[in-house]
Formats: structure tokens, sequence, C-alpha cells
């Protein structure tokens, strides 16, 4: 009996040692558990913060080019402007002067209009060829 009260024994050790092993890697998992969610935090949360520092720096970056482009769409606007204003006075100009120049004055017009009734008088034939005015002087045979 004294095998059998051995054997028990053993097996009572085997047992109890079992139980603690049993409970060493309960631990053990419990605290590499903890381990990786503390990483996985630490890793998100230093992700989150250096995903935040980017975003805001390319923010930065980006109103500072749309405030650059406003800036350079505000001066091509204001050129724009310019050009233009003074292209049409310009234009304006040039059409006030044609009209000075090439259309006669109502003094002019009214004048001519007296030289031709003194001329119907006389027996002339008047015409344009070739933008030259011809005059041709009938005489009485």
């Amino acid at each position: 009996m004294s095998n059998q009260n051995d054997l028990d024994d053993q097996l009572y050790i085997l047992l109890a040692s079992m139980k603690e092993y049993r409970e060493a890697i309960a631990d053990d998992n419990k605290r590499l558990e903890q381990f990786y969610n503390q990483v996985a935090s630490g890793v998100l949360d230093k992700a989150e913060k250096s995903l935040e520092n980017a975003n805001k720096k390319h923010t930065g970056a980006l109103n500072n080019s749309i405030q650059a482009l406003n800036e350079a769409t505000n001066r091509l606007n204001l050129k724009f402007i310019i050009i233009f204003a003074s292209t049409f006075v310009a234009v304006m100009m040039v059409f006030i002067l044609a009209i000075f120049l090439y259309v006669p004055s109502k003094d002019e017009i009214n004048e001519r209009r007296a030289d031709m009734a003194v001329l119907k008088k006389y027996p002339l034939q008047i015409r344009e060829s070739d933008g030259e005015t011809l005059v041709r002087i009938m005489t009485k045979k």
C-alpha cells in the first residue's frame, strides 16, 4: 500500500503543480493582454498625434497656397481691369479722332452745298471717277 500512497501523493503533487501552472499561465495571459493593449493604445495615440500634426502642417501649407493664389488672382484681375480700361480709352480716343478728321463739320457741309448750288447755275458736268472729281465745262456752240 505504500506504493499506492506514494502514487496518490505524487498524483496530488502533480495536480497541485498543474493547478499552479494553470494559474501562472492565466496570470501570464492576463499580463500579456494588458501589455498588448498598452502597446496598441500607445501606438494608436502616437499615430493619431503624428497624423494630427501632419494634418495641421498640410492644412497650414494649403491655406498659405490658397492665400498666395488669391493675392495673385487679385493682382491679375487688377492688371486686366487696367489693361482693358486703357485699351477702351485708347480705342475711344482713336474713334473720336477719326470722327473729327474724316467727318466734315456742319459749317463745311453747308459751305459745300452752297458751292454746289452756285456751280449748278453754270453749264457744268460734275462726276466722280476713281475717287477724283471730274468737271466738264459745257460751252455753247
